[in-house]
């Protein structure tokens, strides 16, 4: 919950800077140079795992020190997940609108949405990535350099917070090392090789997402005060991400570009109690309620409800910090506004005018410089969200993959936020109003006493939704793109967790294993694949249980291909001549096939050219 007490004390800390009226006349004035840009992402760090928030446990001076020198935006929306956060932070837009709708399968930016660094570079700006390569970033064929930037340094293989395998323009390779201090090396190394070259910097750390893992020096102080060792490791890594935070903010300050940078923290999502996750814990909207592990309370002393994954506030409240010495002025803001706000206001902060903007689709997100400028400003602004996590999710049959014809409203759980006021769509079509600076906690249901107010949300709340489900860019899975002009290629994996249907009783989890089922005649996986120029390839389908489920065959466009080979854990097919355009194919257990004794998972899926 947002501490008064504690910002207080941070208020001490603040040396002014310009007054409204000189920092009016700084933005409104082209300036010679252009500002820096350096983005600081946490992942999964709730509101409430910042000391500078009311945290007495946990370790985060730099990031205090950071507030302290920021315009604080207690009241910031992100998404419910990762993956909705950083598409809308690099877009501007909606996360659905992108074509987001959750995370691993659901999480794929359209490729034709513009990214960030496609707005900066017109105007000479150098652009770099680091850490995370989500929202967009990479996707299927698409690497950063295809979205626009200029170089990156991606943490690949798993949320691997040791030993990670680093993504390069020149490569794969697995290092030796910390994540979070082998990505601020990199970074620190490009700002110093910039010069006074403006840049554009994404910093995204994995810390705190779990699996916790820290080094021995950052835990034990946690165990000897008698934490538990979540708390150690979770903690632990959180102020080894605080020392890499200063490094940079260091290395910017010793390079001569503090004054010159505006820095901008923020965390993707709220807090996911560790407990509750390994035992695949309830949500907010279920019932019964599993109670939460002990460690919540430390991490969430707000007391605020929800989860990662929710619309409840813990899931979708993050502080925003924004410093731009000399240009912003420190302090609170408590005007609400949302992820996809950013890059329309780092673009008017920038000065970057319309003709040098890069074509796009309209923002769903407004500037918020006004507020920055002066902090009474407040203006009239609807933030929209839609849950990725628990009930009120949208759910079709087979792969998490609804249709918007046949999706009711009345079953999801939406949000909108304006001013101090927060409506609730719940499932069900239950409405409840909350008065968020009132109520943080959303335990005071105001819908019965303000009923036109809650009417008129309820109203503005549908026709977000109508809208986004009338431009019907979301609910789609992505399709992989093969044997491009510019890489032509070997062999290509197919993402088996993005069928475009599941048929029969088939499984699969959102971003975990592979498709489950094969047992029962009519199981069935449908893909397709984006055949640029014509090839042959064999299809490789490896995973277990090949030997105890039904026969699995393959179709291409309906048509069977013969198997090459079969074991229990892989069949291959082929070879078959691929034509260019949208190819449909399908894993499937033929109608009139004996059933299997267990069911079969498909974990791989590769094509491979036959020359």
């Amino acid at each position: 919950m947002f501490n008064l007490t504690v910002m207080k004390n941070v208020k001490r800390l603040v040396v002014f800077g310009l007054s409204v009226a000189a920092f009016q006349s700084a933005i409104g004035d082209r300036q010679s140079e252009m500002p820096n840009i350096l983005l600081i992402i946490s992942d999964d760090q709730g509101y409430g795992d910042f000391g500078f928030t009311g945290n007495d446990v946990v370790q985060t001076p730099a990031i205090d020190r950071l507030a302290a020198e920021s315009a604080f935006y207690p009241y910031f929306m992100v998404g419910p997940a990762c993956t909705p956060t950083r598409s809308s932070l690099f877009t501007g837009r909606n996360y659905l609108d992108t074509g987001v709708w959750g995370v691993g399968s659901r999480g794929k930016v359209r490729r034709d949405e513009t990214l960030i660094p496609k707005f900066f570079t017109p105007s000479g700006y150098k652009t770099w990535a680091f850490g995370k390569m989500d929202g967009g970033l990479e996707m299927m064929e698409m690497t950063p350099s295809d979205r626009g930037f200029d170089w990156f340094c991606g943490i690949t293989g798993g949320y691997l917070h040791q030993q990670p395998e680093l993504w390069t323009p020149e490569g794969r390779t697995w290092t030796e090392g910390w994540s979070a201090e082998l990505i601020t090396d990199a970074a620190i190394e490009k700002i110093n090789e910039a010069g006074d070259t403006p840049w554009l910097a994404v910093m995204a750390h994995i810390i705190p997402h779990l699996w916790w893992d820290s080094p021995e020096s950052y835990a034990e102080p946690f165990r000897k005060k008698g934490y538990s060792e979540d708390i150690a490791q979770c903690y632990g890594s959180i102020k080894q991400m605080d020392d890499q935070i200063a490094r940079l903010l260091q290395a910017v300050e010793e390079a001569g570009q503090a004054e010159h940078t505006i820095v901008l923290f923020m965390s993707d999502n709220g807090s996911l109690d560790a407990m509750n996750n390994r035992e695949m814990g309830v949500w907010e909207n279920s019932e019964p309620k599993r109670p939460h592990s002990p460690d919540w309370g430390i991490r969430n002393p707000g007391n605020l409800i929800g989860r990662k994954g929710e619309v409840w506030d813990n899931g979708i409240r993050s502080p925003l910090l924004v410093r731009w010495p000399g240009k912003v002025k420190p302090g609170i803001r408590k005007q609400p506004v949302g992820v996809e706000d950013v890059l329309p206001t780092l673009l008017e902060l920038a000065q970057i005018p319309e003709e040098k903007h890069p074509e796009h689709f309209p923002f769903s997100g407004t500037s918020f410089s006004g507020s920055l400028k002066d902090r009474t400003f407040s203006d009239d602004r609807d933030i929209f969200r839609l849950a990725t996590g628990g009930p009120g999710v949208p759910v079709g049959e087979g792969a998490n993959t609804p249709d918007m014809k046949t999706l009711r409203y009345s079953s999801l759980h939406t949000i909108l936020r304006n001013g101090n006021y927060k409506f609730h769509h719940l499932p069900g079509g239950e409405f409840r109003l909350y008065d968020m600076e009132k109520d943080p906690a959303e335990q005071n249901d105001l819908s019965a006493e303000y009923p036109e107010r809650t009417e008129a949300m309820a109203q503005r709340c549908r026709l977000r939704w109508d809208d986004i489900a009338a431009r019907n860019r979301t609910f789609q899975m992505r399709q992989l793109r093969i044997n491009n002009a510019d890489r032509p290629g070997a062999s290509w994996n197919i993402n088996v967790l993005q069928p475009l249907r599941l048929t029969g009783k088939m499984d699969m989890h959102d971003y975990l294993g592979g498709v489950k089922g094969f047992r029962y005649p009519g199981d069935r996986a449908d893909y397709a694949v984006e055949v640029q120029k014509p090839l042959t390839v064999s299809f490789i389908a490896e995973g277990t249980g090949f030997d105890r489920c039904a026969p699995i065959s393959l179709l291409i466009d309906g048509k069977p291909v013969t198997a090459k080979s079969r074991s229990a854990e892989k069949n291959v097919f082929g070879p078959i001549a691929l034509p260019s355009g949208t190819v449909p194919f399908s894993l499937a257990v033929a109608n009139d096939a004996k059933a299997g004794t267990a069911i079969g998972e498909v974990l791989k899926l590769t094509l491979k050219l036959e020359k």
